[in-house]
């Protein structure tokens, strides 16, 4: 055997052995949706509501640690800080974001993203500018009754509903639009575990 085939066997091996690890899948029922590895970026939001997000570095059967890390961008450099390492139980997920939702450090701790650019359209399926909508026109109509004298006529009064179910119909979308995945029958974690 020369020299060429025993190291191509060699750093064959190696790949198997070393290049596999445990997998963590985040299931809906039984389709995967995403899967992490060590080394990947992961948010979650434990059971007592708080989010955690960093790099993988362990995944066993029932939990994973997390290397918290915070990148804070300015015009000339971009600076990273890491937390001290944080181990989670699967168990103690409650959710984690849909796909395309942000989580970053802001205000002392890690929260999901909303500010302009990153959630599509997030003022309208969030419901705020039906509500923005709903206060004005309210607004508008009482002004010009108090203007006008005759804040009691029907007519104000049909606006008035108008704006009362503009202002509703931000509330219900505000309620039914969720950013993230909640864990329980639907959604689940799982660990994968690959032979090595």
């Amino acid at each position: 055997m020369n020299r060429l085939s025993l190291a191509s066997i060699l750093l064959l091996y190696s790949c198997i052995v070393f290049g596999q690890h445990d997998i963590l899948l985040l299931k809906k029922k039984q389709k995967t949706i995403q899967n992490f590895w060590v080394g990947s970026t992961i948010a979650v939001q434990t059971k007592d509501r708080q989010w955690q997000k960093g790099e993988i570095t362990d995944i066993r059967s029932d939990s994973f640690y997390i290397l918290p890390k915070v990148v804070q961008y300015s015009l000339y450099r971009t600076d990273t800080f890491y937390f001290n390492p944080v181990g989670l139980s699967i168990s103690d997920v409650y959710a984690m974001p849909k796909k395309g939702v942000l989580v970053d450090y802001k205000n002392g701790e890690f929260q999901i993203n909303t500010s302009a650019g990153h959630q599509h359209w997030y003022w309208i399926k969030g419901g705020a500018l039906f509500k923005i909508a709903g206060i004005a026109y309210a607004t508008v109509t009482i002004t010009n009754g108090l203007i006008n004298g005759d804040l009691s006529s029907s007519q104000n009064l049909t606006q008035l509903g108008i704006a009362a179910g503009l202002f509703m119909v931000g509330v219900l979308l505000k309620n039914t639009y969720k950013l993230t995945w909640r864990m329980g029958r639907k959604y689940r974690l799982v660990v994968l575990h690959l032979a090595g």
